[in-house]
């Protein structure tokens, strides 16, 4: 059953499934590189992977890209046909929908959803012709819940199942960096935030490109103050979790898909997103650097927020969701 937790999110209760016999899903990929989508997607297929009572199996694009930056190599680097109708339950993300729409499959086949950008509400973006398709939708926030189902063609239920986040432990980093500028989704502000910073005599550590994650963790480390400049919006954003564990502080701008998460003057500083207000943030942030007692409350926020969005929450969610969900498929 559907209940709500202290934090006013849905939870479920582990039903266990009337038969013994595991449930097989099938995913698909078309991975050309890593991204924090991809790696959701990753984390789902492990959460059914640690549980007696699914199996999953994935299959890849011929052009996808194997090596270390895919989570499935090389353990899932064979290929596989796809053909959803061989499964009992088929799990899509993103334009998956384009592909298993024209795969062999069989009719009324349960499908799960998963939601991760507030852009599937708007109807200028391909992926939005899918909300028509009738599936068991998970949303990475509440705001990509809100997003979609004020469209009013959403076929099958919404839930949001908040992001969790999985990280390592980075011991003995210096910090070599005051201001770290994270900037490859907005390359032009994040050289115009640094020129203006440098103008006043701040010191900035700027990455315009993309770097693999585990770079991204340890230049968080080596830093103080870490501004992240996210897309205009977003469904989540990830990269503001990690920063509020590794650095001192965080700077993110809002981007929609941050807001249940991203609490100003709490956990981070949140400005409003255009460089008068990223450079006052800034300001205020090296301020608080000067404040042992308020820092220390601004961290113990920083560790609350991280342990709610742990990846053990979240797929005790998913498969509290998934117990239920040949009666959830029934009942449409």
């Amino acid at each position: 059953m559907a209940h709500q937790n202290l934090h006013g999110k849905t939870m479920f209760s582990h039903v266990a499934n009337n038969s013994p016999v595991p449930k097989s899903i099938i995913f698909y990929r078309d991975f050309q590189e890593y991204t924090g989508g991809h790696q959701k997607v990753a984390d789902y297929f492990q959460h059914l992977r640690s549980s007696s009572e699914f199996i999953p199996q994935i299959c890849f694009s011929k052009s996808s890209l194997w090596n270390s930056s895919n989570p499935w190599f090389p353990d899932y680097q064979q290929q596989i046909e796809y053909i959803p109708g061989n499964y009992d339950y088929a799990f899509l993300a993103g334009m998956d929908w384009q592909m298993y729409l024209s795969a062999p499959r069989v009719h009324n086949q349960p499908v799960i959803n998963l939601i991760q950008h507030v852009r599937h509400a708007d109807p200028a973006q391909p992926m939005h012709q899918y909300l028509s398709q009738k599936a068991v939708r998970i949303c990475v926030s509440r705001e990509v819940e809100l997003a979609i189902n004020n469209t009013g063609r959403v076929n099958g239920p919404v839930f949001t199942i908040d992001n969790g986040i999985a990280l390592p432990s980075l011991s003995g980093v210096e910090k070599r960096h005051q201001i770290f500028v994270f900037g490859p989704k907005n390359p032009v502000l994040a050289r115009e935030l640094v020129a203006e910073l440098e103008v006043a005599g701040i010191k900035t550590h700027l990455v315009d490109h993309w770097l693999p994650r585990e770079h991204l963790l340890e230049k968080l480390a080596a830093s103080q103050i870490a501004i992240l400049l996210p897309n205009l919006t977003e469904g989540f954003y990830l990269p503001a979790l990690e920063a509020m564990h590794f650095a001192e502080l965080t700077i993110v701008p809002d981007c929609v898909g941050n807001r249940s998460f991203c609490h100003d003057r709490q956990n981070c500083f949140f400005p409003e997103y255009n460089t008068p207000a990223l450079v006052a943030a800034v300001n205020d942030a090296l301020q608080l650097l000067k404040q042992p007692e308020q820092l220390n409350i601004f961290k113990r926020n920083c560790a609350s927020t991280l342990a709610y969005h742990s990846l053990e929450r979240e797929r005790n969610e998913f498969l509290g969701l998934m117990r239920q969900l040949d009666s959830i498929w029934s009942s449409l």
